[in-house]
This record gives C-alpha cells, sequence and structure tokens, in this order.
C-alpha cells in the first residue's frame, strides 16, 4: 500500500520536540500537514517541518487532505471534540493523554473507532519499553498468579507547568521549537486538573495495560497547595477483579532531584517490582526465586519517538496497538472517581 498520510493537529512543544521529528524522520509515512489555531506557531512548525499543508482550521485540513490519520496533541480540554471530527471523518486516530476529561467522551471515542473499525491510540510512552513488555506478558501468563494488591508511587517535577512558568523547564526540556502555553497545565478549565490528569494518567495507563483490569471503586484526597489545580494526590482503590490498592503522587520535585515512577504488581504467587524512570524489572516469586531482568539503557527507557510510528505502522497493517482506547479511558474513569471522591470526601463507584 502508499504510505499512510498523517496530519498532526497542535504545533506545541510535544508535537514540535516528539510527535513530528519522529514523523518527518521515518520512512513510512507521508507527514503531509500540520492544523495549529496560532498562526505564529502554525508557520514556524511548517517551515522547520518542510510541510506545505498547514492549516489554522482541523476541519479544512481532514476534509482538504485525504489522511488516512491524525496525530493531536493540544490542550486536554480539546482532544475529545477533534478525536470525534476525526474519526467521524473515517480517520485512524492518536490522541495525547489524557484521552478526555470525561470518561463518557472516552468511552465514546471506543465505541465510534471500533464501529468504524478505526485505530484509537492514547499517547503512552512507556507501554513502548521493554519492560512493560515483559511486565505484561508476566502477568498475563499467571506467573506472579491473581493480582491482589497493586502500590504505586508517581513523583514528577511539573510543578512550574502547573503554576503557569513553564519556562523554568527550559534548560531540562529544551523546548526546541515552542515552549508550552503558560495556561495548558496551570488553567483548569484547559487541562481539566493537576498531578492527576498530567502524571497520575502515565501510572494508570500502564497499571490498566498490564494487569488488563478495570476500576471499581476509589477514595482519593488531593492536595492543590496554593494553585488552582492539584499538585499532590493519594487514591486508594479496588479493581474489578476484589484486588485493592494505592496511588501516592507528587509534581513538586525538582530537575534537580531523582525521581520515584514504581509501580509493583502483587499476585497470589509473587510479585513483579517495574521501575520505570530507572529502567528496572524484577520478578520476586512466594518459593524464594527472584528475577532481575537486564537494567534498560538511558535510552531505551521512554521511546518519545515510537508512538507516532507505531501509529502509522497499524494504519499499515502492520504491529499492535500497545496504547489502545480502551487503556485511556479506564484512567480517565478512574480519575474522574478521584476528583469527584476528592470534592465529596467519600469514596466514589466506577459504573461499568
Amino acid at each position: 500500500m502508499t504510505k499512510p498520510r498523517i496530519g498532526v493537529i497542535g504545533a506545541g512543544w510535544w508535537s514540535t520536540d516528539h510527535h513530528m521529528p519522529s514523523l518527518k524522520s521515518y520512512d513510512k509515512v507521508d507527514f503531509c500537514a500540520i492544523a495549529e489555531l496560532k498562526p505564529q506557531k502554525l508557520s514556524k512548525a511548517a517551515n522547520h517541518f518542510e510541510i506545505d499543508g498547514a492549516y489554522q482550521d482541523y476541519n479544512e485540513m481532514i476534509s482538504t487532505e485525504k489522511l488516512d490519520g491524525v496525530i493531536i496533541a493540544v490542550q486536554h480540554s480539546y482532544h475529545y471534540q477533534i478525536a470525534r471530527d476525526a474519526l467521524e471523518a473515517g480517520l485512524h486516530v492518536f490522541v495525547e493523554k489524557p484521552m478526555t476529561l470525561e470518561s463518557k467522551q472516552a468511552w465514546d471515542l471506543v465505541q465510534l473507532a471500533d464501529s468504524r473499525k478505526l485505530h484509537l491510540m492514547v499517547g503512552y510512552t512507556y507501554h513502548f519499553s521493554e519492560h512493560a513488555q515483559i511486565a505484561r506478558r508476566l502477568v498475563q501468563s499467571g506467573e506472579i498468579g491473581e493480582i491482589d494488591f497493586i502500590s504505586i508511587l508517581y513523583t514528577s517535577w511539573v510543578e512550574e507547568y502547573l503554576r503557569g512558568n513553564p519556562q523554568k523547564y527550559s534548560d531540562a526540556f529544551e523546548f526546541r521549537l515552542t515552549a508550552p502555553e503558560i495556561d495548558s497545565y496551570s488553567d483548569p478549565i484547559n487541562s481539566g486538573g493537576g498531578q492527576g490528569f498530567l502524571q497520575v494518567v502515565h501510572a494508570l495507563g500502564m497499571l490498566f495495560w498490564v494487569t488488563e483490569l478495570r476500576g471499581d471503586e476509589v477514595f482519593a484526597f488531593m492536595n492543590n497547595s496554593d494553585l488552582k489545580v492539584d499538585l499532590i494526590d493519594s487514591f486508594s482503590f479496588r479493581l474489578n477483579n476484589g484486588a485493592i490498592g494505592t496511588i501516592g503522587s507528587h509534581g513538586g520535585a525538582t530537575p534537580e532531584q531523582t525521581l520515584d515512577q514504581t509501580l509493583i504488581y502483587y499476585g497470589s504467587k509473587g510479585f513483579i517490582r517495574q521501575d520505570i524512570i530507572h529502567g528496572k524489572l524484577s520478578m520476586h516469586l512466594k518459593n524464594g526465586e527472584v528475577k532481575d531482568f537486564p537494567d534498560l539503557e538511558p535510552d531505551e527507557v521512554y521511546k518519545s519517538f515510537l508512538p507516532a510510528r507505531s501509529f502509522v505502522d497499524l494504519i499499515a497493517g502492520e504491529g499492535e496497538n500497545k496504547c489502545p482506547g480502551w487503556v485511556g479511558a479506564r484512567a480517565i474513569e478512574f480519575l474522574e472517581a478521584g476528583y469527584k471522591s476528592t470534592h465529596s470526601n467519600q469514596s466514589v463507584k466506577i459504573i461499568l
């Protein structure tokens, strides 16, 4: 078949630092169009990546360019409508995490994609590491038995994003072409929330993909500090197989600190410890057997160029969807329950 024709919607930091360079350097894709509402960002991206198809209106791009798929990397609050419009137009969709801000929107996209037999992929980069594949295989094969407890600690340095000061991370992240907008993550209208929607969503994506379980009930505490959005989150939860678990997440670390992003999957036969940020994975069985898997090299931990290329491959009929829509939807329904819980001070059931 001819190379899939892909358009990118959104010319912000993540898109221009990761998705666009990945597509531009991949010989299996025709990266032919960019849509961006802000003229300056649009022209800068189009000129830099030498893309002729430049549009301020993404619907005009969809109707003009005869695309096979789109990559959506805009502010969180716009994910749903753009993704739905693209699916309605018969296009395969890659949408950045968080998939949407409401669970009913997320499941609507899943159902729509399924009904149209279209690929729907969510931007979970950690899923492409070798350790993620191993952890999923071990859990799904029953190596550690039935999952009965999950422990997650997820720290990150995003506080300045949540304060509307993204330029304070310019040395660490480089922002090669453009920096995040000051209100992308600090304004709850745009972001939906803070640490939960920006960071905990990573851990939830891994949890639900590795275990293939689903949330059942959530109780949460959140601390905003002096921000408009949450900075520190704590979740206690039950999954649909009866397993229980905890998630603790803090966004106030600094680039000078060592982060902790660890998931531990406990089962009836043993447990798996997955340190995703440091590339470490081990399995500990109840008979005393311990298996340490080879550590990942630094460039193997976070393969940010792979999600976009994997999306292209899916359209071409190759590979598997490591970040399917149902994973993103399960993460959103969990977060939705968590935010409701912290506001009501009650546990919240997830309605299946």
